[in-house]
């Protein structure tokens, strides 16, 4: 007769680790994201790596472009006069107080 058993200390290991890798990728997530980066990657690589993945991106920067991307899908465009992000409709800088000209269409 064969009887089969289950290692309930597996499981519960294996549960630990899925919400450790949960956790990190949401952890990642959230730190890409006040960087400036796009979130989406950073949760994936995090949801893979667990919390080395955190540590990557603790130390890692988003690029110009990536943030320039992110920035562009948000509505905001640099301001012609001192290159801070505001809001593409915006007709005063307000970082600089200077008048801009509102962006058109294919500036987004």
């Amino acid at each position: 007769m064969s009887t089969s058993t289950v290692n309930v200390g597996g499981l519960f290991l294996i549960e630990i680790v899925i919400i450790e890798h949960l956790l990190s990728a949401f952890m990642g997530m959230t730190l890409w994201k006040n960087k400036g980066g796009d979130p989406s990657g950073a949760f994936i690589l995090c949801a893979i790596l667990g919390i080395l993945g955190v540590v990557i991106l603790a130390i890692g920067k988003p690029g110009r472009k990536e943030i320039d991307r992110v920035a562009r899908s948000q509505g905001l465009v640099p301001c012609p006069n001192c290159a801070e992000l505001i809001n593409y409709q915006a007709r005063v800088c307000p970082y600089c107080g200077r008048d801009v000209a509102p962006a058109t269409g294919s500036q987004l």
